[in-house]
């Protein structure tokens, strides 16, 4: 890997996790995370390819497939894990014993 596909990876690598991150944490709300996110993912697989001296054609596919996957399986872990933390956060909140004004 060249010196500036490696950095657009690093970087690719870092929306990842900003991503699931945003997602986890709800900074943001999900659907404008998931939008922006697999955009930005689709573009830099789509520069890393180009960077790496593949066609332009090439480019595109990979870019908006390879980019298109691995923010899409982010998305599903960092949602999945985001409802386990709820539903445990809510049964936890259901299960806790009442004070004496009944709250």
């Amino acid at each position: 890997m060249q010196g500036g596909a490696l950095i657009l990876f690093v970087v690719f690598a870092l929306v990842l996790v900003g991503i699931y991150m945003a997602i986890r944490r709800g900074w943001f709300p999900p659907g404008i995370t998931a939008t922006v996110g697999v955009i930005v993912c689709m573009i830099l697989m789509v520069l890393i390819s180009l960077a790496q001296q593949n066609s332009a054609l090439q480019a595109v596919v990979v870019g908006v497939l390879l980019g298109g996957v691995f923010s899409g399986a982010t998305l599903a872990a960092a949602w999945y894990f985001h409802g386990q933390e709820l539903r445990a956060r809510y049964q936890n909140a259901e299960h806790a014993p009442m004070d004496e004004t009944g709250q």
